[in-house]
């Protein structure tokens, strides 16, 4: 009787590393935005060393980014309640 070999199953290396690559894409812009954040925490202090009129200067600009993120935001968002909100 022919007993044909059983077909090997594919090394699990290849679908780790498939996994490890979606979830690093996944993960990418908040790990972005946790180092641009460190980094600016430590641009900040740097730019404060070098001068305080400098460091107040990041502070003005941060402070003029989230009023133009704020704007933005209340632009994307409607105001009032719902459509089909029955109160």
């Amino acid at each position: 009787m022919y007993n044909p070999r059983p077909t090997k199953e594919p090394s699990g290396c290849l679908q780790t590393l498939i996994i490890t690559r979606i979830i690093l894409q996944i993960l990418f812009v908040p790990l972005m935005l946790v180092a641009g954040g460190i980094a600016g925490v430590i641009l900040f202090f740097y730019a404060l060393t070098v001068n305080p009129l400098l460091g107040l200067g990041m502070l003005g600009l941060l402070g003029v980014g989230l009023y133009f993120l704020g704007k933005w935001e209340a632009k994307r968002v409607p105001e009032g309640p719902p459509r089909n909100d029955p109160y």
